[in-house]
């Protein structure tokens, strides 16, 4: 349970450090907590922007996958054994 807890904040952690890097993301932080925004670029960062999106987006269905397979070996493993 300790792992699976830590696996899933690792996920998290990793998110909110994507998320940083989003200029679009720090800029609406910014309005937020200093009333100001900083600079006025808008097509820097897309990338950062996608990769977040699709890390959000993909990020629990990779979680799954690597859990189930993890459980399938150690099912696999135990019936070798038993």
């Amino acid at each position: 349970m300790m792992l699976l807890l830590m696996v899933v904040f690792a996920f998290i952690s990793a998110a909110f450090f994507y998320a940083s890097q989003v200029p679009a993301i720090r800029e609406e932080l910014s309005v937020l907590f200093y009333g100001e925004a900083k600079g006025g670029e808008e097509d820097v960062g897309r990338a950062a922007h996608r990769a977040f999106i699709l890390f959000t987006f993909t990020s629990p269905l990779l979680l799954a996958g690597l859990l189930s397979t993890a459980l399938s070996i150690m099912k696999h493993f135990h019936r070798e054994t038993a």
